[in-house]
């Protein structure tokens, strides 16, 4: 039985991060408490959502936010680092020194080699895990990475099989963290002024609500094809705004901007699991979709110049 690692759950969920950047949150977030200021980045429109997902057909854990940049770390002194290796002989004095001063690594490998994974075996995939700790007398890592169910879990395996999975990928990646002095009140006004910058700039035809009838009723992609496609948008979708209602509950004065990010978060999931019944079921509610997206294109539509007011107020 897997050992669930503790963890906010439904906010760090891979509805919108992929595994690396989920990997990297949690564990931030649970050495400095300001690592909710990174959240902003969640403010996503659904024309990226719809043009990268929907129409480039890109994987989900590809899709491109800006989530983790180099300046919103800084903001609370955190630099990120990585090193290329050819072999794990090659990493591992370093895993093991920021292993012990920082806490954690994280190691890019390939599935493969790592029984927990549903890959064992079976399929090449790039992939990360954190490796948490090393046991000389045993030879074993600790680390944490997703179990079958997308849920964080500790795992320990011998060093062959992690240098395994990590000599066998075609990216040799060692990634981490180090950490500096901030001001505190400096950064969460660097924050704030970034997010007001970041709505400044924002544009959304909100296409993706509005459109949705039409997506699933072309003739030109296979309609099993197109619910896959919207499945893997509106949960990105529903991702982006748990990260965004965080963001504003813990840094703007808005309690009605907070009432419609959880209305949306919440009907982003009823659409969520109407696609995903009809992934399984092979039949969809076009209608009923259709309709749900609406609500959510008024949702987006007052929110926006909410946050734009409230982001300004603060900034």
């Amino acid at each position: 039985m897997d050992v669930t690692y503790p963890y906010d759950r439904e906010l760090y969920s891979r509805l919108f991060l992929n595994c690396s950047q989920r990997q990297s949150l949690v564990m931030l977030a649970e050495r400095e408490p300001l690592a909710y200021q990174l959240l902003h980045r969640c403010m996503v429109s659904t024309d990226e959502i719809l043009r990268q997902i929907v129409r480039e057909q890109r994987p989900k854990y590809s899709f491109e936010s800006g989530l983790l940049h180099r300046d919103d770390l800084a903001n609370i002194g955190i630099v990120a680092e990585e090193a290329a290796f050819d072999t794990y002989a090659e990493a591992r004095g370093l895993l093991l020194d920021v292993v012990a001063q920082e806490g954690y690594a994280i190691l890019v490998g390939d599935v493969f080699y790592w029984p927990h994974c549903p890959e064992y075996t079976n399929q090449h995939l790039m992939h990360t895990i954190v490796l948490k700790g090393y046991d000389e007398d045993t030879a074993r890592w600790s680390l944490i990475d997703d179990n079958p169910a997308s849920l964080l879990c500790a795992y320990t395996y011998p060093e062959e099989v992690i240098a395994a999975g990590f000599d066998n990928n075609e990216l040799r990646r060692v990634r981490y963290f180090t950490t500096k002095d901030f001001d505190a009140s400096q950064a969460a006004a660097a924050s704030r002024g970034a997010f007001a910058g970041q709505l400044d700039r924002y544009e959304d035809g909100l296409t993706l609500f509005s459109g949705v009838g039409e997506l699933i009723a072309c003739p030109w992609i296979a309609p099993e094809r197109v619910v896959f496609l919207l499945h893997d948008a509106f949960s990105l979708y529903q991702g982006s705004r748990a990260g965004l209602l965080e963001y504003v509950r813990r840094t703007l004065d808005d309690a009605r901007a907070e009432e419609l990010l959880t209305s949306i978060v919440r009907q982003s999931a009823d659409v969520r699991n109407q696609l995903l019944l009809g992934k399984v079921t092979g039949s969809l509610d076009a209608d009923r979709t259709a309709a749900a997206c609406l609500v959510l294109k008024e949702a987006e539509e007052e929110l926006l110049p909410r946050l734009r007011a409230a982001a300004g107020e603060r900034a």
